[in-house]
């Protein structure tokens, strides 16, 4: 059973179970969850909103386990694992999880200022970053930030809630009207490197590293390009971190290589399979199917070799949002009209999750002038239930 069906690394996922013969229950949190309506499953569900009522999908997610009896649950992206963690007791007690780390180094890991901490704790080279503990020490600071400097949601993922400040006039107007107590961090310039790697119980047994090559919305967005890297050298010092800290599952390390050094430092680490996972699916490496298999108990076999300059697309909304927001279109559309070694995930063996896609972003684009589409879709296209 996988959750967190709305998420475009889900689709990918279930796509490659499925093609290995795995049977499949995906639940997401709106009756469009593209994954639901993918070939290759065989049972979808909704279940509520965790931020509106997390005992509610708690309840929908436990009733479909004991209804249908699945061998692994496998929440996928944070959403999915908040519920698993808030009830973690009662899923260990029904059924098998894929491997996740501990709830308190899960906490840490999550937290954007605790990470911080830790990496520096353990030898990992970051941007310089500052933690203040109330809002008046942040303001107090003002004069002695390395401006420009980023202000980030200690738990903010995807780019979301990230302002910069490039003195400190802007840093007390920002700080003035946020509700939270941010980390601010240095700005700084470089390539964006991703790095995936599997652990079994602090061994690394799989990594891959690759580049984010365009990203939306701009500046900070998740990634809509990306291409894939050899760099041994990064790869041992993104083990050696999990090494020490005893690490259990997937971990996925957002890096950016600093132009004036040469150095990747760690911007954010997400404890779960990368959004864009597709792309290690795509080269050779499938995290969640490993973790599958140490799931239910299978030998696996280690897997740091993969494709290489192998660049994979999210053509809708993605890339086509990007190119509606960059100002370098000409360059970027010379980009886009080179399909040598290109992977993009739209599939024409597999195309209703692309067509629920397309009206679940127009229904949320029209807000109220389509209140009932995504339902009456729904209605149309189940075959599931």
């Amino acid at each position: 059973m996988m959750l967190d069906g709305e998420m475009r690394g889900t689709l990918g996922i279930a796509r490659s179970f499925g093609k290995k013969r795995i049977p499949i229950i995906a639940g997401g949190q709106h009756t469009l969850h593209r994954t639901g309506y993918s070939r290759y499953v065989q049972k979808s569900f909704v279940y509520p909103d965790p931020g509106v009522s997390m005992e509610d999908a708690h309840r929908a997610i436990s009733k479909r386990i004991e209804q249908d009896r699945p061998d692994v649950l496998m929440p996928l992206y944070d959403g999915g694992w908040e519920i698993f963690y808030r009830y973690q007791d009662h899923y260990e007690k029904i059924i098998r999880i894929a491997p996740h780390p501990d709830f308190e180094l899960y906490k840490v890991l999550r937290d954007k200022a605790r990470l911080a901490e830790c990496a520096l704790n353990h030898g990992v080279v970051i941007p310089k970053s500052f933690m203040p503990k109330t809002m008046e020490d942040a303001l107090s600071q003002k004069e002695s930030y390395p401006y420009p400097v980023l202000l980030k949601a200690r738990k903010g993922i995807a780019g979301h809630e990230i302002q910069r400040a490039d003195n400190a006039f802007q840093l007390c107007d920002i700080l003035n009207k946020r509700s939270d107590i941010p980390l601010i961090q240095e700005c700084i310039e470089g390539e964006d490197l991703e790095l995936t790697i599997l652990c079994n119980r602090g061994q690394p047994i799989a990594g891959h590293v690759y580049l984010s090559i365009r990203n939306v919305p701009l500046p900070y967005g998740p990634p809509v390009a990306c291409r894939s890297i050899r760099d041994n050298e990064f790869l041992a010092k993104g083990c050696k971190f999990l090494q020490d800290i005893g690490y259990h599952g997937v971990g996925h390390l957002d890096y950016r290589r600093d132009r004036r050094d040469g150095r990747p430092k760690l911007l954010d680490f997400n404890a779960r399979v990368a959004g864009t996972n597709e792309i290690s699916i795509r080269t050779g490496v499938d995290f969640a199917y490993m973790q599958y298999q140490l799931a239910i108990g299978e030998r696996v076999q280690q897997c740091f070799t993969y494709e290489l300059g192998r660049e994979f697309r999210w053509i809708f909304p993605g890339e086509l949002r990007h190119l509606a927001q960059t100002p370098k279109k000409l360059k970027n559309l010379r980009h886009l009209i080179n399909w040598r070694k290109v992977s993009t995930e739209i599939s024409l063996s597999d195309p209703v999750p692309h067509l629920c896609l397309i009206i679940d972003y127009l229904n949320r684009k029209m807000h109220s002038k389509l209140p009932s589409l995504s339902n009456r879709v729904a209605q149309v296209l189940s075959r599931k239930e």
